[in-house]
Parts: structure tokens; sequence; C-alpha cells
């Protein structure tokens, strides 16, 4: 199929590039500006070209061009229709201008060709080869990843593209679907190549051509196969010469083939062996071909299994694909809109990566009610991302809201299933196996019998977690009683805090030992609103470096006539990460550091270093003027206690 409206490939060039993640589950846009279109073509003879804007608050456009008349420029909270002028012109004009509103900009690129240029079709192998440029491509759609802005993959034989968002056949954005594009079609596009994270893409492509696949699946079985296995029926329209079926090689295990009938309608029957784990599928590749050319049509073959109630530990080791049910308490909150955050037991942390509101949608976080430091139950599939483990896109089967309280609060509630967290200073430690004392804060005191070391811990651990006599716990638990006396039941760790030295005659470790003396300028992924104890010295203020997904970057100033830099560094526990410190151009040191159990959840952190974790930058002379060095982390890494010498 031909399509009437195609966009020059110059305006595919300079379609806007946004940063990407390959594994995509919701796309992100700005909530304080939408445009209607987020480039503006003018004709080469002159006149005008109007978009739709739509701002929360006070906006402004800048860096407008001097061949351009843009108006208004200017608005208040509203929708305006914009419009783009210019005079006819004899040479390609290009640039772009910014819409500013409540903080953040938005780019509209600009663009008035002088001519239209069609390129030649180019292979893929010769795309991943190159660094930069527009191309046009042909081959195979064989996944879609998003039908919304039309991510997808593209193969022609000598390799295999990401096209991360696809224009609709009026060059607009965020219509996917209207192209009718389905996995087995050959597809023309061109675009800009752009390289994310190492992935090669064509960013917002044109689409020239579309060769409807001559093999398309007309029934597919509507629900996943039972547990106990069983067969499943594809209905196949074929126009090509035979069929063929590809089975993914980890899939041969538990699904065969059955039966293939050949006539009008073709029919493939499959057998699945029954399920022992958790759930699991098989995507499938239907071909056939016509005058030596291979056409294809892909679906996926589900089977229910166990869902495998676990561990968080168990969850970051499990097998990707797997549906997991665990139970923990929710730490750091990542993201409020999509429901990203960390689910903590007494094993392990596991990230959670987007979760579902009661009707099964994504972005509605908020309508579920839930606030770090409450207990979750959540099931979801586990995924990788980036060496990462994660649960994705969950359901949440069980919420206890957990209330922060003091003593006397506590002690005024009544009996039941109600969660509520405490924080106190240990006293009259009875019992280091269980876990029995008297947990005292300034409105009162309540006897805690026993604690475990996070939710779902095993009971007589609790001399593991290191507690004393004056140091500072905080807790979740159940108010109860026992004998007519008011109790702390069922209670699990959070964290503490390390109380002030039992000898007096010990002055403890020097503060300062701790302390960032340098002055830093936080970058990307970097956070310096949290605080720990560290080795027992409390409020050491910290500087965290990455997320679960990304790293991050901290820039530290350190004065002329310095010799070296020194500095403690941690890794998020269980994880493996290191840091990079460099000075302009040059690399200064990439330093491996050691996981920390300490390092996890949310500040404050309570963290045992040791001096193996104490790390000395030497310079090859004392800097002669202040010198900007750069720490970016690969993982989550926390620095403290940098200080130059």
């Amino acid at each position: 199929m031909k399509l009437k409206h195609i966009i020059s490939a110059g305006i595919a060039a300079l379609a806007l590039v946004v940063g990407c993640e390959p594994q995509v589950y919701e796309p992100s846009y700005l909530d304080e500006i939408k445009v209607s279109s987020s480039y503006v073509a003018l004709p080469v003879d002159g006149g005008e070209t109007t978009i739709t804007l739509t701002a929360t608050a006070e906006w402004t456009i800048t860096d407008t061009l001097s061949w351009v008349t843009v108006s208004p420029t200017s608005g208040a909270a509203g929708e305006f229709e914009v419009t783009f002028t210019a005079e006819a012109t004899e040479s390609t004009l290009t640039g772009s201008v910014y819409v500013n509103c409540a903080g953040v900009q938005q780019t509209i690129k600009v663009l008035q060709m002088a001519e239209a240029i069609e390129l030649p079709i180019t292979p893929v192998s010769e795309v991943l080869a190159a660094e930069d440029g527009t191309f046009r491509v042909k081959g195979t759609c064989t996944a879609i990843s998003n039908t919304t802005y039309g991510n997808w993959y593209l193969d022609d034989g000598t390799g295999s593209i990401y096209i991360y968002g696809t224009l609709d056949a009026n060059g607009q954005e965020k219509n996917f679907t209207s192209l009718g594009i389905e996995v087995g079609d050959i597809v023309t596009v061109e675009g800009p190549l752009t390289i994310y994270n190492g992935t090669y893409e064509l960013v917002d492509v044109t689409v020239i051509d579309i060769e409807k696949s001559l093999i398309t699946i007309e029934e597919a079985p509507a629900e996943a196969l039972p547990i106990e296995g069983g067969e499943a029926l594809y209905k196949l329209i074929v126009k090509g010469d035979g069929v063929s079926v590809n089975i993914p090689e980890d899939a041969k295990s538990w699904l065969s083939i059955s039966g293939i009938e050949i006539s009008d309608t073709t029919y493939v029957t499959f057998l699945a062996a029954e399920n022992a784990g958790g759930d699991r599928s098989a995507d499938l590749t239907f071909v056939t071909t016509s005058e030596g050319v291979e056409y294809t049509a892909a679906g996926t073959l589900e089977q229910k299994g166990a869902i495998i109630e676990t561990t968080a530990d168990q969850v970051n080791a499990g097998v990707d694909g797997t549906s997991y049910r665990l139970t923990g308490l929710v730490s750091e909150i990542a993201n409020s809109t999509y429901g990203n955050y960390y689910v903590i037991d007494y094993t392990d942390s596991v990230y959670v990566y987007g979760t579902l509101d009661a009707d099964g949608n994504t972005r509605n976080f908020s309508s579920l009610g839930i606030n770090a430091g409450d207990i979750v139950t959540v099931m979801g599939p586990k995924s990788t991302y980036n060496g990462n483990a994660q649960l994705v896109n969950v359901v949440v089967e069980d919420h206890k809201v957990v209330t922060g309280a003091t003593v006397a609060e506590f002690l005024a509630a009544e009996e039941g299933d109600s969660y509520y967290r405490l924080t106190g200073t240990v006293t009259n430690l009875a019992n280091t196996t269980y876990g029995n004392f008297d947990l005292v804060d300034e409105t009162g005191s309540v006897y805690v019998y026993g604690v475990v070391s996070g939710w779902g811990g095993p009971s007589k651990q609790f001399e593991s977690l290191g507690i004393k006599e004056g140091d500072t716990i905080t807790i979740v638990g159940l108010r109860s009683s026992y004998g007519g006396n008011p109790q702390v039941g069922s209670a699990f760790y959070v964290s503490h805090e390390e109380g002030g030295s039992e000898d007096p005659d010990d002055p403890g470790t020097d503060a300062s030992e701790y302390e960032t003396t340098l002055t830093y300028v936080l970058g990307e992924n970097a956070y310096d609103d949290g605080a720990a104890t560290v080795n027992g010295v409390a409020d050491v203020k910290t500087v965290k470096l990455g997320t679960a997904k990304k790293n991050g970057t901290v820039t530290f100033t350190v004065p002329a006539g310095s010799t070296s830099v020194s500095y403690y560094g941690v890794g998020w526990k269980g994880s493996s990460a290191s840091v990079t410190f460099t000075s302009g151009e040059s690399t200064l040191v990439e330093q491996a550091v050691a996981a920390n159990d300490g390092a996890t959840g949310s500040a404050p952190y309570t963290i045992t270093v040791a001096d193996s974790d104490k790390y000395t930058i030497t310079f090859d002379a004392a800097l002669e003027a202040d010198t900007e060095i750069v720490a970016t982390s690969s993982g989550r890494v926390i620095l403290f206690g940098v200080q130059a010498q």
C-alpha cells in the first residue's frame, strides 16, 4: 500500500530527538505544556502554519527565528492557537523555538524546505555501523512495543533496528494505529539515527510504504492455556506458498505442534505440557514465501502457571517472565504517577516498575492511597532492566496502612490488626534472642514483645541486628496486650541508629572523619537530602548517586594547593557499583565500591564502614587553581567524607 501523504526526508531529519529506554511501558510527556505538533513545516513559497498550545500557567516563546514570525509569543494558562509565518525562500531553513512554562521547556523544530530529498534504501547493517544521519530502510516489522507512539523493530535480513516513534500519514505523533502496521508487514521508513545507551534507533520516522504480509492470523486462542496443559488452535489466512512455524528454543521443552491442516484456511494446533512453574509464554512466528520473499505473522501463546509466593531475594534471583507474589514494606517511592517504588522484606529489596489501579489501568497510582512505610502484597511478572531485577505492572492484592505514632498515641489506640510505626530508645533489653525491651520516647514507654529482622523474618534473630541499649530503633507492630498490660506485638525491624558509647572514657569516632568539606553541585540523578548514622556517628550528610535504572553525577570543587582528595564510598545493598572521577577530558580513577547492607531503602541510612571503604585520589602535583572533578556512578553509590588534603 502506498501512502498518499508523505512527509519529506528533511522533516524526518528534523523531528525532535528524545532520549528513551528500550524497555517501554508508558511514555511520558510534559504536563505543563502540550503542543499539537513538536515541529512546524512552512511552505517554500511562504505562508503560515498553526499549532495548538495548551499551558497550565503563564508561558513565553523565546529564541524566535529571524525568518519566522510567531504570534502570540506569550500568554496565560489555557489553550492558544500559535501561528508561524514565513516569506518565500530559495534555500532550506531550519531552527528551533522554545516554549517556557512553570520551569520546564518544550522545543519546537521549525523547517522551511526548498526542495524534497529522496533517500536511497540503506541496509540496516550499514545504519548500525553509522554514527549519525538520516536513513531510509526497508524491512519486516518483527515486534511492536508501543502502539501509541509507534515503537517497534524492523529487520531487513542484514540486521534489526529499533524504531522509536512513528509519524502518521499527516506527520503527527501518537497516532500509530491509524497506519495499520502489523507484525509481519514489510515497511519502508526514513528518519534520523540516534544512539541511546548503545541502542541504535531511528526516531520519529516517516512511513514511505507498507506492504501487507501474505500471512495473517485470523483467529488466536482467546485465553491462556491452563496449568494442566492442552491444545491451542491458530487460524491463519495464507496467500503465499505453504506455511512453516518457528517455536523459540526455550519453549520447545514444553510446546510442540500437534497438527497443521492446509486448505483455503490454514489451521495450526499446538500442544502444551503441564506447567509446574510460573506463568510462561512463547512468541510464535508463522512464515510463508512468495517469489523468494519471506512473509511472517507473529503470535504469542500463553500458559498459566502457579503464582510463586516468595521473598525479595528469590524474586531478584528469579526467572524473567515468572509471576511472583511479594509482601513487604514500601520504602522509597520513585514515581507517584506510575507507581514505581521499593518493597523490602527481611531478605532484600525489590524494585516495582509500574502499578495497576483497581481497574487495571496505569498512571493512577495515587488512587490506591499507598504511602512510603505501608505494607503491600503485590503480584506481577519479574523482568530485568540494565542488570537490575524488577516486578513490572504489578497488581496490589493487599494494602495495610501503617500509621506513624508516638508511644502515647500507640497506648491510646485500640487493640486490633492496625499497624503502627514507632521510633524510640531501647531500654531494659530483657531478651536479646527474641528482642524484648522497653521502647521510650518523649511521650512515654511501651514494652516490645519480640522483633523480627524485617517483614516475614524468622524469630530468634534479634541479636543479628546488633542493637543494644541506648540505640534508637524504628519498628512496625500491632497494638496488643498481655495480662492487661499494653505491648507492641508482631513487631518487625525497619531501621536503627546507634546510641552513645557505653564507655564514658571512649570519645567514639571523630565525626569530622565523615564530614564532606568540599563544595559541590548536584547533577542528574543525584541527591543530598539524606543523612546516615555511620559507625555510630549520627546525621552524616550523604550524596546519593544513581537510581535503580540511571547513573548519577555530582561535581566537586577542589581548592587550589590540594594534592589529594579522600572520600568514603559504598554501593547499594546486594548490588555491584562503581564511581568514576574525571577532570575535564581526563579520567582520574574508576573505583569499584563494596555493597553495604545499610545502603538500602530510603534515608536515614545506618551504615558501617571499614578502612577499606575509604579511598584517595592523588594528583600528580599540587593544584594550581580551584579544580572541578566530576563523580559519575555506575549503579547506586553513597558518598560522604569527601575532603581535600
